[in-house]
């Protein structure tokens, strides 16, 4: 049995008479500069901000616009207002004109007044957080407010995540078994793992499938690993099972403890000493800094766990299994190389994931699902990070999503579809994709953040012809009553 099998990752073998194409050098620059001081010095997005574990996708552009509006305290004009005087407060503490804001992020003056005087919004959370990086004041200086505070709501499978959360709390003393069976085999509990990512992958009620079987496999996990005489292998065997429990919080979402599991898979797998999950743990990893603001320590996060894979790679250029992970982590680094604001890079790391993908041929990693779809996906979530909408919208046009065996992900990319809409305010267009990505993956749609702060701009709009539709999904997602 291999490494990747008995963590429950199956690995098929490499398409015959396919080869991969040398891998070009890496990109270290966009096209494009990331916004900088008048020295040609890169702005670090993050630096001397207290870091908050923020909703999910919360980059978005509309973000800010609907904030104010379903924050229940204040209008977006109050807000928007508010912000502007906390920029112009904090500008002139620092000693800095609004010509030489504008210089430092990349804006004109004409847009930094607009800000200052509530008449334009900060579009991006991007540009936010580059005017607190120069002011040397946090975003949360600047909205007045911390940032989770302005998306309300609750996680709707509380008492599941609490389940597991229980069980987290519990791994280093298992709680022994109260059932007199006898405890779950390492086979029996990679076999587990594989199945609980065919679900993810398979189930449009996906979250709620897992949210029923991770106490238990968590639970059983953990006993096994430590009672196992073949640590190495038990080590696997932890590390796939918090993977695919970081991957269902993850998305509920559940930013806190998904980081806590995405560490616990990246330790096990080191333990392990298998490159394979060493690799999806820096690709759980980044998706948590990601999520934290942490755009920059994500890419670079990504680049050294490939760079230690390019490796193994020249060593065994036919390993369909590296091959994938060396994609895939060049997939998230571009994610994040967007969210930064590097067009260029990030285009260019997207390029080198996409030759990956090709190499495979029609192969997609049961796990992560990089393939050929999953490289094009993610062309279309690099356009939408970047805040292009009509971008976004024609290329979803030319994208052929169906040969992609994961539900997760052709929903998502009907959700990012559907924002591209909402941001050319084409409302109807917006709410028949949302209702698309609905039938695809219901668990996807009605847990979305992202969907739900859709859902609320369109509400307040309240076009006519997308109205039945709107309300529809804004019941089902629990955001209205019925």
């Amino acid at each position: 049995m291999t490494a990747a099998q008995s963590s429950g990752h199956p690995n098929p073998s490499h398409p015959p008479n396919s080869s991969v194409n040398p891998l070009p050098a890496r990109p270290t620059r966009g096209k494009r500069p990331p916004p900088g001081n008048d020295e040609g010095h890169r702005i670090n997005p993050t630096a001397g901000l207290k870091i908050t574990v923020w909703p999910d996708r919360a980059r978005n552009s509309y973000f800010f616009t609907s904030l104010g509006r379903y924050a229940g305290v204040m209008s977006t004009e109050t807000l928007m207002q508010g912000i502007g005087n906390n920029v112009a407060t904090f500008r002139r503490a620092s000693g800095i004109t609004q010509v030489g804001l504008a210089s430092l992020i990349g804006k004109s003056v004409d847009w930094v007044s607009g800000v200052e005087r509530g008449r334009l919004h900060a579009e991006r959370l991007t540009d936010l957080i580059n005017i607190a990086t120069v002011l040397q004041c946090r975003v949360e200086d600047l909205l007045g407010r911390p940032i989770d505070s302005l998306v309300p709501g609750t996680n709707p499978r509380s008492e599941a995540v609490d389940a597991v959360r229980e069980v987290m709390m519990r791994a280093a003393v298992p709680t022994p078994a109260s059932s007199p069976k006898p405890p779950a085999t390492l086979d029996e509990i990679g076999n587990r793992v594989a199945q609980a990512w065919t679900t993810w992958h398979t189930s449009p009620t996906a979250h709620s499938a897992l949210g029923r079987i991770l106490p238990d496999l968590l639970t059983d996990a953990n006993t096994a690993y430590h009672g196992a005489e073949d640590r190495r292998r038990a080590a696997r065997i932890v590390s796939g099972t918090n993977q695919i429990t970081r991957q269902w919080l993850h998305h509920l979402p559940e930013g806190d403890l998904a980081w806590v599991a995405a560490e616990r898979a990246m330790h096990t797998a080191r333990e392990a000493d298998d490159p394979h999950l060493i690799a999806l743990g820096a690709w759980a990893l980044s998706a948590s800094y990601r999520r934290a603001g942490q755009q920059q320590e994500a890419t670079r996060l990504c680049l050294s766990a490939a760079d230690e894979l390019k490796k193994r790679l020249d060593a065994n250029p036919g390993d369909a299994n590296l091959i994938a992970d060396y994609g895939m982590l060049h997939l998230a680094a571009s994610i994040s190389s967007a969210q930064s604001n590097e067009e260029g890079r990030a285009w260019a790391l997207h390029r080198i994931a996409d030759e990956a993908a090709r190499s495979l041929g029609a192969r997609y990693d049961p796990w992560t699902m990089f393939g050929k779809g999953n490289v094009d996906i993610h062309g279309l979530a690099i356009s939408a990070e970047l805040g292009r909408p009509d971008a976004v919208v024609d290329y979803a046009a030319r994208l052929d999503i169906d040969n992609v065996p994961s539900v997760e992900r052709r929903a998502r990319v009907l959700i990012d579809t559907a924002r591209g809409h909402v941001q050319r305010k084409n409302d109807e267009a917006a709410a028949l994709t949302l209702l698309d990505a609905e039938k695809i993956s219901s668990d996807e749609v009605h847990d979305s953040t992202l969907v739900r702060e859709l859902l609320r701009e369109l509400l307040h709009r309240d076009h006519a012809r997308a109205r039945a539709h709107v309300r529809g999904l804004a019941q089902r997602s629990g955001l209205i009553a019925g």
